[in-house]
């Protein structure tokens, strides 16, 4: 399944916007778009869901209007799914958990001088407490109710503590074991195990030679056994039978009690596993996150330092893994739509990696237990920062919020499809380095493909000088904020630059190793060798000129470029760069 569509109204900074997407299950889904554009806005619609309706907090109203009605849709398959005010077709199908850096303001009184206020990170409640509550065995009572070979059974006291009991159970309908049919099919074999005589081994042996098919064609007993065997908590078949039996029997004999203690397991294995993942965590010696018991709310949650005594770092991917984490313990069966709020502002490389190692993780979970996810990761990060690390990038999903038709782009498109395809790799053979050299960067000299242009490219554009008036004059639209060719706008800032560069060089020998660079980068520190003393915006522009064009079937070449053509300072520095480049 995926979703083809959000559709958000009166919801923080957005009146009205519908967004296509293919937010697919099961893979990292990123919905990028730059700072400002409305990104918290998104993750605000879905957490402000509860289980009947929208319940918006007066900060996030639209335009502070709380007539304004609030509105989330998303489409699956072409059915839409509504929540507002009166109604949540969402939580109904899904369940929804953003995850953000929970970064909030506090005020303090200082009685008799002025309030202060400080940062601090909200706890994150886990879990309700349970009743303390712990199973009812001891091992000589067991043996004295199996009869005269109780000896048989092994001592399950530690697997009762264990978090492989849960597993082991799991999806076991314990409350069967009362059937009269499995009760007397038990019970024989019961019977012949006490009428034998011997050592354990020697009893587990004849078990194993006369009757282990009917311990296997008990199916409680044979589900729990293989697991028990599979966890490593039981060293064959034989212990493995009769520790289920051991199990099957405390639970038939007070089954709430029995329920109330894997509760109460389950509940000390979960809080253990916050603790170990905080620990894994910690990178300071001062102050970090705990696992704390609420007494008063009977809650467990993770109670933070202020957010002065972390790096912000320290606070995002704790924070992060943190309800990452959660996500498992939930225990829904619906499919969970996983919004994580743009909370990469300080990760370094390695906390990247570790962030998209948990992601991952969690997908691959959900995969195992069969059930539906969908991560989707607001950011305004280029993708390519995902694709260098963990995140495989034939599984990631990329959505452009901002998103821009090919239109005004699609010759040149054609252009860089024709250099790198496969599909045109004899007829360019002999003319790529043409191209290369005086169509994708710049070279004093004009040059003019006469034979070997294909009827699919605009015919003038075979000679590179009408191809660079093409983009030049692309560029100028661009500045006087008319509709232009972001893809040409790419081609005249790299080529703009480079000419500029070229004409400051010494001499001759120094101009020739520039135009046999490759990369407008690499042509830059050629320069810098030539005591070329270069504008700082020419680097920075490489934002822009630095685009990957070589192609790459169903890649989105305008939105990015767009999106950063778009941002006030780089038209500026591009305005500057076009302006030094005149005179």
């Amino acid at each position: 399944m995926s979703i083809s569509q959000i559709e958000i109204r009166n919801i923080k900074g957005i009146s009205h916007e519908c967004f296509k997407v293919q937010l697919k299950a099961c893979k990292p889904n990123l919905l990028v778009a730059p700072n400002g554009f409305g990104k918290s806005s998104i993750a605000t619609a879905f957490s402000s869901m509860n289980t009947k309706r929208i319940d918006l907090a007066e900060n996030d109203q639209h335009k502070g209007n709380d007539t304004l009605a609030p509105e989330l849709t998303i489409t699956i398959y072409g059915k839409k799914f509504t929540a507002d005010r009166t109604q949540n077709q969402i939580r109904q199908q899904f369940d929804v958990l953003v995850v953000n850096s929970g970064l909030t303001p506090k005020a303090k009184k200082n009685y008799g001088r002025n309030p202060s206020a400080s940062l601090e990170i909200k706890p994150i409640t886990i879990c309700k407490i349970p009743p303390k509550a712990e199973f009812s065995y001891k091992p000589t009572d067991a043996k004295a109710n199996f009869g005269q070979n109780g000896k048989i059974l092994p001592n399950i006291y530690g697997l009762l503590k264990d978090p492989r009991l849960l597993d082991a159970i799991q999806g076991v309908d314990l409350s069967k074991f009362a059937q009269v049919r499995i009760q007397s099919a038990v019970q024989a074999i019961v019977d012949k195990v006490n009428q034998r005589r011997g050592s354990t081994a020697l009893i587990s042996q004849w078990i194993l030679d006369n009757c282990i098919q009917e311990l296997r064609d008990v199916p409680i007993f044979n589900s729990i056994s293989e697991r028990l065997v599979q966890y490593g908590f039981a060293d064959s078949e034989i212990t493995g039978f009769f520790a289920a039996y051991q199990i099957a029997n405390l639970y038939a004999a007070d089954s709430k009690a029995f329920t109330a203690a894997t509760v109460w397991l389950h509940y000390i294995t979960v809080k253990a596993r916050y603790q170990a993942l905080l620990s894994n965590f910690k990178s300071s010696n001062w102050q970090w996150a705990k696992v704390e018991e609420i007494k008063k709310k009977k809650e467990l949650a993770i109670h933070f330092p202020k957010a002065h005594q972390l790096s912000n770092g320290q606070r995002d991917i704790i924070t992060l893994v943190v309800q990452l984490h959660k996500t498992l313990y939930e225990g829904s069966k619906k499919p969970l739509i996983l919004v994580i709020d743009e909370v990469f502002d300080y990760l370094d490389d390695a906390n990247l990696v570790a962030f998209q190692y948990f992601v991952t993780s969690i997908i691959e979970e959900y995969k195992a237990r069969s059930q539906v996810i969908y991560p989707l990761i607001l950011t305004h990060l280029d993708p390519g920062v995902f694709f260098d690390f963990c995140f495989n990038k034939h599984k990631i999903q990329i959505n452009y919020l901002l998103s821009k038709p090919v239109g005004k782009s699609k010759d040149i498109l054609r252009l860089i499809e024709f250099r790198d395809s496969v599909q045109y790799a004899d007829m360019v053979q002999t003319i790529r380095d043409f191209l290369d050299k005086h169509w994708f960067h710049f070279h004093p000299d004009a040059h003019e493909i006469t034979d070997g242009w294909p009827d699919f490219l605009p015919n003038e554009w075979k000679n590179s000088n009408a191809f660079k008036d093409y983009f030049s004059n692309e560029l100028n639209r661009y500045l006087a904020n008319k509709n232009y060719d972001a893809v040409a706008v790419c081609f005249a800032v790299r080529i703009v630059i480079e000419h500029h560069i070229y004409y400051l060089l010494p001499d001759a020998d120094w101009q020739e190793k520039f135009i046999s660079e490759h990369g407008t980068s690499n042509k830059l520190d050629v320069a810098s060798s030539a005591g070329i003393d270069i504008p700082e915006s020419y680097f920075l522009l490489g934002i822009i000129y630095n685009t990957n064009l070589h192609w790459n079937q169903g890649r989105d070449y305008v939105s990015p470029l767009v999106s950063k053509l778009n941002h006030p300072t780089i038209r500026q520095l591009i305005a500057h760069v076009a302006s030094a480049a005149k005179n």
